[in-house]
């Protein structure tokens, strides 16, 4: 695996989850009382939770559309409460981050993200959808389905709390991803390294497309679809090598330095001529 070294932070505040796992999976109790979150990447999965337990929907902005925010667009409240939001806005890139004010960007994140609290009410099920609008126009969607049920660990094969004896919810890490937008990699000459960047929802038989990059310092395959994204309703596969984790599609780009240099790397998603999402990075070959 290359090295990334980050031009700027990115996505800290959401990331402080993952970051909380490594530190109290030393602590025994403290992990197992850590309540369930979910992010884009778990679209389309159920949630089971008990009346009066807590879980959290964490959602990265988009990076075409980096003031915008995702708001909660349907849930069913006979069932669940929303108990609070909260939305970062971005850091300007060219900001000098010892010049900003105190606590102005504490974050350091390049595109908004959205942070949900809801809790379970009384025994049922709610569909949970949230919605990325930019200009009056829907960009990208999360939808999850919620089960209230008197106990949450016997629910099966859905996204449970710690408590219930699993390892946490997360996604397959991969070399690269979607978070890493705006850093800087150093790759190796000959020595490819893995980008995996997944569909936006509502067009997910749109690919990403490479649009930039400098060919006398790196080379690119040509993306790889990944194995086949979960059939809608199946929860029932494991969570394994081979059996992706989310529903939605991905693609796999093989980066691999050529001669010593530098050179910026844009992707996108584009339908009917518009660019919808964007991932730009920067590769340093040494």
């Amino acid at each position: 695996m290359s090295p990334i070294r980050r031009r700027l932070p990115l996505f800290r505040s959401l990331l402080l989850g993952s970051a909380l796992l490594l530190i109290t999976s030393c602590l025994g109790s403290d992990f197992e009382n850590l309540p369930l979150g979910v992010e884009k990447w778990d679209h389309g999965w159920t949630v089971a939770v008990e009346p009066d337990e807590e879980f959290s929907v964490g959602l990265f902005g988009n990076n075409a559309y980096p003031e915008s925010q995702w708001r909660v667009a349907e849930y069913d409240r006979k069932v669940l409460r929303l108990a609070g939001e909260r939305h970062e806005k971005p850091r300007p890139p060219e900001l000098d981050v010892e010049a900003a004010e105190p606590g102005q960007y504490d974050e350091g994140i390049l595109v908004s993200s959205s942070h949900f609290s809801f809790t379970g009410l009384d025994l049922g099920t709610s569909p949970l959808r949230f919605e990325f609008v930019v200009g009056g126009e829907l960009i990208d969607v999360a939808e999850y389905r919620v089960d209230v049920v008197e106990d949450a660990c016997a629910a099966g094969t859905v996204a449970v709390a710690n408590r219930c004896g699993g390892d946490g919810f997360a996604s397959h890490p991969q070399t690269l991803h979607e978070r890493n937008y705006g850093e800087e990699a150093v790759v190796e000459s000959g020595t490819p390294t893995e980008l995996v960047l997944m569909a936006n929802a509502l067009h997910q038989e749109v690919p990403w497309r490479v649009v930039t990059y400098d060919d006398s310092v790196i080379s690119i395959d040509d993306p790889v679809a990944l194995r086949p994204a979960r059939p809608s309703g199946d929860f029932t596969s494991e969570v394994d090598d081979e059996t992706s984790h989310s529903f939605l599609p991905a693609w796999q780009f093989d980066i691999t330095g050529v001669a010593p240099g530098e050179s910026e790397l844009v992707l996108e998603i584009a339908v009917d001529g518009r660019r919808i999402d964007v991932f730009d990075m920067t590769f340093r070959v040494e």
